[in-house]
């Protein structure tokens, strides 16, 4: 690399307005230099597409949107005294969200973690900030307690079986620290009825593979009532066989329930398609003392079930 370019770093970009910093991370598909700066890299569109459906411009479009969301949240005052100084995108895949972090953590704070030993070994050789390791279904994240102040999941839980729904998110609760944000998303209740809707003569072929288990629908329709999720294991490729990945719909009152234990608390859910395709929520992690107050609660109302 000439010494007058260099890879982006924080400092490039920590004063850059909204849309601005969206902007640029667009243009980086055709330039990918920008006043000096290396901006990360993409995969094929191929490989774009089969992680997240879209590729360039309208995979960023849809993380900038995400990214807006999360930056909302991230205004708070309980976030702004968090005592976690990481960022951490779970499930990265090609990098896609965890780029837009930039603009709030330096590069020595990012982390970004997924199973897929490809997908992490691109990222970490395409300029994207921060470090990227793999992890496996089933064991724990190498981060201390209150590691992170932020935490992002996108298109992550709707894809997970319910053993590792809550398994998942009572491990992120656990390094996220008090006052910090889990922005993630889930597939709500109307995607049922989305499946219903599928046809096998469709030309997204992921829509006409998913018709092919529509007559599953009054099962996942019933596990949904009575339980809150219902899991529907139709695999995903390479490292994501259908018994840890598939399509899982759940209730907003699912989500408080399984984060409730572990310190979290819903702080906002938007099931808007106009806005998002999958609902955005993110949980705030209580402080010691609320959690503790919670935690008796919690087990006063066991004590008289």
């Amino acid at each position: 690399m000439s010494d007058a370019v260099r890879p982006l770093a924080h400092e490039d970009v920590r004063n850059l307005k909204l849309d601005a910093w969206i902007a640029a991370l667009k243009r980086s598909v055709s330039e990918r230099v920008q006043d000096g700066c290396v901006f990360p890299d993409f995969p094929s569109a191929e490989i774009q597409r089969q992680f997240v459906g879209s590729a360039y411009e309208d995979a960023l479009d849809e993380a900038g949107k995400f990214y807006a969301f999360a930056q909302e949240s991230m205004g708070d005052k309980a976030y702004k005294r968090s005592t976690g100084q990481g960022y951490l995108d779970f499930g990265s895949g090609w990098g896609r969200i965890g780029r837009f972090f930039l603009r709030d953590f330096a590069t020595d704070n990012m982390v970004g973690v997924d199973i897929d030993p490809d997908m992490v070994a691109f990222c970490n050789g395409a300029d994207l900030p921060g470090r990227f390791e793999t992890i496996a279904n089933g064991q724990p994240l190498a981060f201390a307690d209150g590691s992170f102040r932020l935490i992002t999941a996108y298109s992550v839980f709707t894809h997970l079986p319910p053993h590792l729904f809550r398994a998942w998110l009572a491990e992120l609760l656990r390094v996220l620290a008090p006052g910090g944000l889990l922005v993630f998303t889930v597939e709500p209740p109307r995607f049922l009825d989305f499946l219903a809707a599928t046809d096998a003569s469709s030309p997204n072929a992921w829509l006409a593979a998913l018709s092919v288990y529509k007559d599953l629908l009054p099962g996942l329709r019933e596990a949904l009532a009575r339980d809150g999720i219902a899991y529907l294991p139709s695999g995903g490729g390479d490292y994501r066989g259908p018994d840890v990945f598939g399509e899982t719909v759940v209730t907003a009152k699912f989500v408080a329930k399984e984060a409730a234990p572990h310190g979290g608390d819903v702080v906002r859910y938007v099931d808007d398609p106009a806005q998002f395709w999958q609902a955005a929520v993110v949980i705030r992690k209580r402080g010691p003392e609320r959690q503790g107050l919670v935690q008796r609660l919690l087990a006063g109302l066991r004590g008289r079930a």
